[in-house]
C-alpha cells in the first residue's frame, strides 16, 4: 500500500514527521480555518496560514496530521475539512473506516490497481490514507506485502466493517461544510490565476485545479459565466483560459 501511496501522490510535498503538538496551537489552527468556511486548498494555507501564525509548514502538517489522526478532520477533493471545535459539525464515518470499508468488501486485502478503483468510490483519498498508514500498521490494524503492492486488513477488523462500503458510497462527506458559493468560487479562481499570469491552459489547469483545490464540476458554471459577462476569454486555438485585463489586475 506505500506503493500505492508512492505512486499518486508523488507530486505532493513529503509530509513531515509527527511531531508533537499543544492543544492550544490545534485549536488556533481550527479557529483560522473556521474563519474560511473550515475548508482550505494547499494553495489558499499557502496565502492564508503564514499572516494566521503558521508559517512553519512542518508544524501545519503535524497539525493537520493530528486532526485527521483524531477524526476530527478529512481530505475533500484535494482540501482539508475540518470539523469540531469552532468548525462545529461531525463525520458520519471517517477517513479509517472507510479505508478498512472497502477493503473488506474486497476479500480483506486491496492491490494498487484495486485502490485506484475502490478507495474513491468509498469517499477516501490517497493522501487521507498516506496520513494513516503509519499508525494503523503500529496498531497492526492492517498488514502491507513484502513488495509493498498491497495491503491486508486485520480479520476481526474485515468482519467488523463487511458490508459497510455500500452504505458508505451513498453517503456524502462533504455535507457537513458548506461548499463555496459562486461568488467565492470566482474570487479563489482570479486569485490563483494572477499566479499564472491571469492565463491558463488546459493540459495545466487539468493538473493545476485540482492540486489547487478546485474540480472540474464546480469552475464549469463559474468560468462560463465569467466568460459570459466578458471577463475571460477561451480562446479555441492553443485551448487556453486568459482573464481580462481589468479582472487581472483587481
Amino acid at each position: 500500500m506505500k506503493g500505492i501511496v508512492t505512486l499518486l501522490v508523488a507530486a505532493l510535498p513529503a509530509l513531515a514527521q509527527a511531531q508533537a503538538v499543544p492543544s492550544e496551537r490545534i485549536e488556533e489552527f481550527v479557529g483560522v480555518m473556521a474563519e474560511h468556511a473550515c475548508r482550505m486548498s494547499p494553495y489558499q494555507a499557502d496565502k492564508v496560514m503564514p499572516d494566521a501564525g503558521f508559517a512553519d509548514k512542518d508544524e501545519s502538517k503535524a497539525i493537520t496530521e493530528q486532526l485527521i489522526t483524531e477524526e476530527r478532520a478529512r481530505i475533500l477533493d484535494g482540501q482539508l475539512v475540518v470539523f469540531g471545535g469552532a468548525c462545529g459539525g461531525k463525520l458520519d464515518y471517517s477517513g479509517r473506516e472507510r479505508f478498512f470499508a472497502a477493503i473488506a468488501d474486497n476479500n480483506c486485502a486491496m492491490t494498487i490497481e484495486e485502490a485506484k478503483l475502490l478507495l474513491p468510490r468509498v469517499g477516501v483519498e490517497i493522501t487521507e490514507v498516506q496520513l494513516l498508514m503509519d499508525k494503523m500498521e503500529r496498531m497492526s490494524e492492517i498488514r502491507v506485502s513484502d513488495d509493498q503492492k498491497a495491503v491486508f486488513l486485520e480479520q476481526s477488523l474485515c468482519d467488523k466493517f463487511k458490508g459497510l462500503s455500500a452504505d458508505m458510497m451513498k453517503s456524502n462527506p462533504e455535507t457537513a461544510v458548506a461548499p463555496r458559493n459562486p461568488a467565492q468560487l470566482r474570487t479563489d479562481l482570479i486569485a490563483y490565476m494572477k499566479t499564472v499570469d491571469c492565463k491558463l491552459g488546459r493540459t495545466d489547469a487539468d493538473s493545476q485545479l485540482p492540486a489547487a483545490g478546485f474540480t472540474t464540476k464546480e469552475l464549469r458554471p463559474v468560468i462560463g459565466k465569467m466568460i459570459a459577462d466578458g471577463e475571460a476569454v477561451m480562446n479555441v486555438d492553443d485551448d487556453s483560459l486568459t482573464l481580462s485585463q481589468e479582472v487581472c489586475s483587481e
